[in-house]
């Protein structure tokens, strides 16, 4: 078993990836660099296609990922206005170009997903 963190580790992976399975991957829509794989897709609340609106009335569709190993999470996790019930949220950020990209999800229990905004992302191909 390897000493790094596994944030480290998924990074890893995922540029592993980029050489090798260019189709899997999504990256960025700004900058091109990669953010996650098709293979981290999940689903939250049965489904990987959420639509929700903020309080200020915009819509955002989302599609929730395992993991993405190219984003940086920023700010206090806080619960506030949060889309999934007992969970708390973050924002999540390029790491090459800090576009935000969508936002990132733990609960008490330590469980996690990212929640990306598909119209910032597109499959690299």
């Amino acid at each position: 078993m390897s000493n790094l963190p596994i944030k480290q580790l998924v990074h890893d992976v995922l540029f592993q990836l980029q050489d090798s399975e260019p189709a899997e991957l999504i990256s960025c829509l700004n900058c091109r660099q990669a953010i996650t794989a098709n293979n981290y897709r999940s689903r939250i609340q049965d489904q990987h296609h959420h639509r929700f609106v903020n309080p200020d009335g915009v819509i955002y569709d989302v599609c929730c990922f395992q993991a993405a190993p190219g984003t940086i999470i920023s700010g206090e996790p806080t619960s506030q206005y949060c889309w999934f019930q007992g969970y708390r949220w973050q924002f999540a950020h390029c790491e090459h170009c800090a576009e935000q990209l969508g936002w990132y999800y733990e609960n008490d229990c330590k469980e996690s997903f990212f929640a990306l905004i598909p119209s910032s992302l597109r499959s690299k191909n």
